[in-house]
């Protein structure tokens, strides 16, 4: 029968393997060959390495500890698992004095001490022995690195100046919604506000890979009265947009009709402005001269411009038909600390107009459309948001139209004609005249 070499070789290291005269295939033993087996190739031995494996309970039974004598007294030792390390640590405990109880008394009452700790229970759960330094490395380098630019610079603030060197030596496991809530209350975070300290806990808990339960953190109370965003007025916006001059002056007023977002505005490229049916796609953005994609699956959105717009769009193009529409002097991305800083904070200091950003277009257009009864669905449209909630929050509404609504409303006091009783089923023809 023919033996495979190579079935030979894995099955019977160390052996000499050679032909009989008759054509029969052999082994012998290495150490018996001759001078005469010279020239017969002999296999290497492979070594047999068993897995080595980890420390820990999961496939045991439990244990039972051992009891030893020392000065007189038993004393009991068992094994625990520690978060954050591999090794176990061996834990021991004076059960009693020799003269006082048998060695089986011992035993019996150490039993009783392991089984007190869990640590034989069924629904044990060995704790993690990652530290959240060496967590944060492995979430940076499969999650953080994929998100966009924007995201990543925000989230890796967070690490660098609070988390890691709160948490670094932390095991993932100790890290529970307790502890964050003492951590809440340190100095070193009490400056912040609760939407920081909200967005602080969200990157927290995308590191750990685990939410704390709903209202488990308590957030600190708003002490003082949280800071109106900029919005500006229409007759603000237009003298904003006269006073301009060149391209910025096709900016503003693109970002006063459109209400779009600064990095959407700088991403705007010419082939998504729509000359014919007086439409501007908003299809990408722009952060820090990077592009990338929209905030959010809203934001890719259409929206319908006046013709106006369309045409001094057309005139400040002059027949170009692609790359940015509005760019710097080298054809890249703009900025928007450079426009801030070098167009139009300039611009509204000399016009007198409080210092805002470019998000105050964005306000002052909400806000605009909400008091000319624009319906809800349209604004969320044109704006790229998906509730009503935010609507409202970029809704600031002028006192010369809240008063224009008011005059409309009939006053309850001061004149019985406009008094009506809702409770009342029927309004006698005295009264309603």
């Amino acid at each position: 029968m023919d033996i495979d070499q190579s079935v030979m070789d894995k099955a019977l290291p160390g052996l000499l393997h050679r032909e009989t005269e008759t054509g029969q295939a052999c082994v012998v033993p290495i150490d018996t060959v001759t001078e005469r087996d010279s020239d017969v190739t002999v296999s290497p031995a492979v070594p047999i390495s068993a897995r080595k494996r980890r420390k820990s309970m999961s496939r045991r039974i439990g244990q039972n500890g051992t009891v030893e004598v020392r000065n007189g007294a038993y004393r009991g030792r068992w094994f625990e698992d520690v978060a954050g390390q591999t090794q176990r640590v061996k834990r021991s405990v004076v059960l009693g004095f020799v003269k006082e109880m048998r060695k089986s008394e011992a035993r019996r009452k150490l039993r009783s001490i392991i089984e007190a700790t869990g640590i034989n229970s069924p629904s044990y759960v060995i704790p993690c022995t990652d530290i959240f330094a060496k967590r944060v490395k492995w979430w940076e380098e499969n999650y953080l690195s994929r998100q966009k630019p924007s995201t990543r610079k925000t989230m890796a603030y967070h690490l660098r100046k609070y988390l890691v060197p709160k948490w670094a030596k932390y095991p993932l496991d100790e890290i529970t919604a307790d502890r964050v809530n003492e951590w809440i209350g340190e100095t070193e975070v009490q400056h912040l506000s609760p939407t920081s300290l909200k967005h602080l806990v969200t990157t927290l808990c995308l590191v750990l890979g685990k939410w704390f339960g709903r209202k488990k953190i308590n957030y600190p109370a708003m002490i003082s009265e949280e800071k109106e965003a900029v919005c500006y007025t229409p007759e603000q916006m237009s003298r904003i947009v006269a006073e301009a001059q060149g391209m910025w002056n096709v900016l503003f007023a693109t970002a006063a009709e459109t209400g779009a977002r600064a990095g959407e505005l700088y991403a705007l490229e010419v082939k998504d402005i729509d000359f014919a049916r007086n439409l501007i796609h908003i299809r990408r953005a722009v952060w820090e001269g990077q592009q990338q994609s929209t905030k959010t699956r809203n934001a890719i959105r259409t929206v319908d411009v006046q013709p106006t717009l369309i045409l001094i769009l057309k005139d400040y193009l002059n027949g170009r038909t692609e790359g940015l529409v509005f760019h710097s002097k080298n054809g890249k991305p703009l900025r928007n600390n450079n426009v801030l800083r070098r167009r139009l904070h300039p611009l509204l200091a000399v016009l007198g107009i409080p210092e805002g950003g470019m998000h105050g277009f964005r306000h002052g257009r909400v806000s605009f459309l909400v008091e000319n009864n624009t319906p809800v669905e349209v604004i969320k449209s044109w704006i790229g948001h998906g509730s009503e909630r935010m609507v409202r929050r970029y809704t600031h509404l002028r006192p010369l139209y809240r008063s224009r609504v008011l005059a409309s409303i009939p006053s309850l006091v001061g004149n019985k004609i406009d008094v009506i009783d809702p409770l009342t089923p029927v309004f006698s023809a005295q009264k309603v005249a």
